[in-house]
């Protein structure tokens, strides 16, 4: 049976939290690339980078969105 969830700031969070988690591990990863490596590892990390900036943008955005409703349903 499929049940319904609401996202929540604090998934929201956790959405932020984890796909930063991902960003720093592939950072690390790229800084460590050596001359042997792929030649395309590196651009396949800056794709894989700017999807999840868009991803933790997203998240940050709905989240501010959220914040603004519930300020105002609060008023």
């Amino acid at each position: 049976m499929f049940q319904q969830s609401d996202i929540t700031e604090q998934y929201l969070v956790k959405i932020y939290d984890d796909f930063q988690k991902e960003q720093m591990r592939l950072l690390g990863e790229m800084k460590n690339l050596g001359e042997n490596d792929a030649p395309n590892k590196d651009r396949d990390i800056q794709k894989q980078l700017k999807e999840i900036n868009a991803v933790i943008m997203g998240a940050l955005k709905l989240r501010n969105v959220k914040k603004d409703i519930q300020k105002k349903a609060n008023l």
